[in-house]
């Protein structure tokens, strides 16, 4: 009775289990070993002399298997057994009772009539932890290092690499596993009731690693056993099968490198490859700008360098307005090349001659002496003369030389200087010494000593008396502005600081001076908005109507212009725009704002923001085109059109506000900047 206790606590312990495989460590042939063909031979059923596999092991009690060819022979001897088997054979199953099964062993080379073969077989301890578990079915747990590994259990393929669990039923098992570049592994394994089994195996490798460099150079393309690996030198393949193995290394500008390698287990192999250059260094010199071309593409400009395949090449050198210069050469691997190509210049000669002589003569802003000048060699084309003397205007003009011809040039050197008058704004009228020149900015030769000078801008004159001489003032600028602009800082506009047609700011709200005209929605500025100008009754069907009077009608849309365009007045490019450059007339949104910010919204207000708005007036279409509200009340055109009127901006003693009216009346113009 008190045996069972003690039993029970037995097999309550952790059992340590010791299970044994097998797998084929290397398998080679030995040529030079004549064991099979003469020694000790074996036949086969048909007479044949069998091959023989030396199969290197310490372990004892094995039994072999060929398949359908089946095993002739098998001797055990010290270290090893002899295997007789038939040539032409394929496979081989080794059994063991304790060691388990290799099952259809694949031999990895052909097996020949009398040869001798040797196969080191290795043999394992694998540790077997068995565990508590169910009493009908067990758990097996197969671990590889690497993990991935194909699993087998008698001889059937499972469905998981390892890491590999499963529940099984109680019982024997043979195992095996495969992994590329690695050996097989085989063992058995037994489940016991209650306890689940843990298989732990490192696999051992059948690869290496690989390092490829290449000299001078890298970026050499690598081809392994005939196969694309898509990689350049430098480079390192972390896993390469054992063995012999062939390199082919491609890079242009190089002979193709091939070499023989062998790839040992577990190690590193280096290949340091010598690429053989299949070119030469070339060096095409010429002038700045001129274009090298080798066989008719273009490479660079004024020098190349680069590398050239053996072979006949043609440089040349291109240069607008020179003659190309070319040249044959020959590349030789290994020899470099120079050659310096160089384009003759196309040209032609000038003879330069002034009145008085002695001028200097500068041409392309290159000095070349006094006139009478014979200046040689010029390249062809355009080119930019200037002579001057002291006390004489300068002469500034161009001339073009034409290859191989001799052209002439005689000037005759004003007795003056170039100047130049500007204003701001431009377009002022200019008069010198009584004679109209045009409009500024203005730039010409004036005689040396004094003149008068006369500037319009509208209704500011500017007169002043200049002196002109060799070494005084040759610009002369003046300020014709007849309105300053006027910043709202409320707003953050920038305005006129007048109305269109006034002659001044507004100094009160009923200053006359500053009215100014009176423009119909749309038009420019052609007289109708003066507000004397006559009225016509016709109405225009184009923009410009060609006359300035004031357009009255009296029937809708009224318009003066039929049929409507609405835009006429939008922006600093608008068809119409009457203000100066860089202002146009305000949208309604930006009249608003600027409503907004008065300090009384009527007419007070108005005279009191920064635009100091009077009360202008305005004309209408009715009264036959006659002016009222002058004193008391006003609009403001804006850009904004509301068919069929515009809007606009209007104010009296009393109120303001933004509203709308006919575009065939006439109210004020305040221009903002754009």
């Amino acid at each position: 009775m008190k045996r069972l206790p003690i039993l029970l606590a037995i097999l309550a312990l952790p059992v340590l289990l010791l299970a044994q495989h097998i797998s084929v460590k290397s398998f080679r042939a030995l040529p030079t070993d004549m064991t099979a063909r003469i020694t000790d031979p074996v036949k086969d059923q048909n007479g044949d002399k069998c091959a023989l596999i030396k199969v290197v092991t310490t372990e004892t009690d094995f039994a072999w298997e060929g398949g359908m060819l089946g095993v002739m022979k098998a001797v055990k001897k010290k270290g090893e057994y002899w295997v007789y088997i038939p040539y032409g054979a394929k496979r081989l199953t080794i059994k063991h009772d304790k060691l388990g099964v290799l099952r259809n062993y694949l031999y990895p080379e052909p097996i020949e009539e009398a040869t001798v073969y040797e196969m080191v077989l290795t043999t394992g301890r694998v540790e077997t932890i068995v565990h508590k578990a169910e009493i009908q079915k067990q758990w097996l747990i197969i671990k590889t290092d690497p993990p991935g590994a194909t699993v087998y259990l008698n001889d059937e393929i499972q469905n998981t690499l390892t890491p590999f669990t499963q529940k099984l039923d109680i019982g024997k098992y043979t195992y095996r596993l495969e992994y590329a570049d690695y050996y097989n592994m085989a063992g058995n394994i037994e489940l016991i009731p209650e306890k689940k089994a843990e298989v732990s195996i490192k696999l051992q490798p059948a690869f290496g690693q690989l390092q490829v460099n290449s000299q001078p150079e890298g970026g050499a393309t690598m081809v392994i056993d005939g196969k694309p690996t898509g990689k350049q030198t430098p480079c390192r393949i972390e896993q390469i099968s054992s063995g012999p193995h062939h390199i082919r290394l491609m890079k242009k500008m190089y002979a193709v490198a091939e070499q023989e390698f062998t790839v040992n287990e577990g190690e590193l192999t280096t290949l340091n490859i010598q690429l053989k250059p299949d070119f030469a260094e070339v060096r095409i010199g010429s002038m700045e700008g001129a274009g090298i071309y080798i066989d008719g593409e273009l490479k660079a400009n004024g020098n190349w360098s680069g590398r050239l395949s053996p072979g006949i090449y043609q440089a040349e050198a291109r240069l607008e307005k020179y003659r190309n210069d070319s040249q044959s050469f020959e590349v030789i691997a290994g020899n470099a090349v120079e050659i310096e190509l160089n384009p003759i210049a196309r040209t032609g000669n000038i003879d330069i001659m002034s009145t008085p002589i002695e001028a200097a003569i500068k041409i392309d802003g290159k000095d070349y002496g006094l006139t009478p000048n014979t200046v040689r060699d010029l390249i062809i084309g355009e080119h930019n003369l200037q002579l001057s003397k002291e006390g004489y205007g300068t002469i500034n003009k161009t001339f073009t030389i034409v290859e191989n011809q001799n052209i002439s040039i005689n000037e005759d050197l004003p007795s003056g200087k170039e100047i130049s008058i500007k204003s701001t704004p431009s377009g002022a009228t200019l008069s010198i010494d009584g004679q109209s020149y045009g409009t500024t900015p203005w730039r010409g030769t004036l005689a040396f000593g004094s003149h008068d000078i006369k500037l319009v801008n509208g209704k500011k004159t500017v007169n002043q008396q200049i002196s002109i001489n060799q070494n005084g003032k040759s610009s002369f600028s003046y300020d014709l502005e007849i309105w300053k602009p006027v910043t709202n800082p409320a707003t953050g506009q920038t305005w006129m600081d007048r109305n269109l047609g006034a002659s001044r700011a507004a100094t009160s709200s009923t200053d006359d001076q500053a009215y100014g005209d009176l423009y119909q929605w749309g038009r420019g500025t052609d007289g109708h908005e003066k507000r004397n100008s006559e009225t016509k009754s016709t109405l225009s069907n184009s923009d410009t109507p060609g006359h300035g009077n004031f357009i009255i009608v009296n029937n809708g849309p009224y318009d003066w212009r039929s049929p409507q365009n609405d835009n006429l007045w939008q922006g600093v490019n608008g068809t119409n725009n009457p203000c100066p450059r860089g202002y146009r007339l305000p949208t309604e949104a930006e009249w608003e704002a600027e409503r907004q910010s008065w300090s009384s919204n009527n007419a007070a207000g108005a005279f009191n923001s920064p635009l100091k708005l009077p009360v202008a007036g305005g004309r209408y279409y009715y009264g036959n085109g006659s002016i009222f509200g002058v004193g008391f009340k006003c609009s403001y055109w804006s850009a904004t059109v509301d068919e069929p009127s515009a809007r606009t901006m209007f104010f009296n003693n009393s109120e303001a506000c933004v509203g709308h009216d006919y575009r065939v009346n006439g109210h004020s113009v305040r221009c903002l900047k754009d």
